[in-house]
């Protein structure tokens, strides 16, 4: 589901004004409407996810069809992500963007992730509640899902590079790593994760927290180089 919502994050773009897309998806199974209030990279977006009996192939043609029908502009060469497919498309008369993710499934169906943004409602993260972002990272995501904040990256490091930058950052500001790369501060939690692909290191940074307290001290947030 995460890395659904990072694509989501890259892929959905413009501000809205009219009524939602009402999604219709062949095959259906099962519907997920998840609750609350989701900001990707200062926009908000609603997500819905469903399951489907029809393949990855019928799917994609029929959401291309559905939104060229409704008069959607859809870009020919579309930015992938991500390695499941997916298709955004704009509706420019409201400018609300819709994108749709599948991924096939070891049972035989398929997950439909379903995503409209509202960028009109563009609101930045105050600074003090950003996590770090290391130096040469790039294609930078911040999220923030009802007070869960996710800081997701890819970068030329080694994972041990990156882990010791974001290490000796947190325990400056007053967090314990209690476990490997599990940093805790009284109600706050951040946990790290990297993986390696094509040759470069993709990190997402997880932080749940029930208090107030500014993440990091701002003499935390540098930017400077290891």
């Amino acid at each position: 589901m995460l890395s659904c919502l990072l694509v989501l994050g890259g892929l959905l773009a413009t501000p809205p004004a009219g009524e939602p897309f009402q999604w219709q998806v062949p095959g259906q199974v099962s519907k997920l409407e998840v609750p609350g209030g989701m900001n990707v990279g200062g926009v908000p977006i609603r997500l819905q996810v469903y399951s489907s009996k029809e393949s990855v192939d019928r799917l994609i043609q029929y959401f291309a069809t559905a939104f060229d029908e409704s008069g959607f502009y859809i870009e020919r060469q579309q930015k992938q992500l991500a390695a499941e497919p997916h298709l955004t498309a704009l509706n420019t008369r409201t400018l609300t963007a819709y994108t749709v993710i599948l991924e096939k499934e070891a049972n035989g169906l398929t997950t439909v992730v379903l995503g409209e943004s509202r960028m009109g409602e563009f609101k930045p993260l105050p600074a003090s509640e950003l996590l770090p972002v290391y130096p040469g990272a790039q294609n930078v995501l911040q999220s923030d899902m009802e007070g869960a904040k996710t800081l997701a990256f890819r970068v030329a490091a080694k994972q041990e590079q990156v882990s010791a930058w974001y290490r000796e950052r947190l325990v400056r500001a007053g967090y314990k790593e209690e476990e490997p790369l599990v940093f805790r501060r009284q109600e706050q939690e951040v946990r790290m994760s990297a993986s390696s692909r094509e040759g470069a290191l993709d990190v997402v940074l997880f932080l749940k927290t029930a208090g107030e307290r500014p993440l990091l001290e701002p003499a935390a947030v540098s930017h400077s180089t290891p």
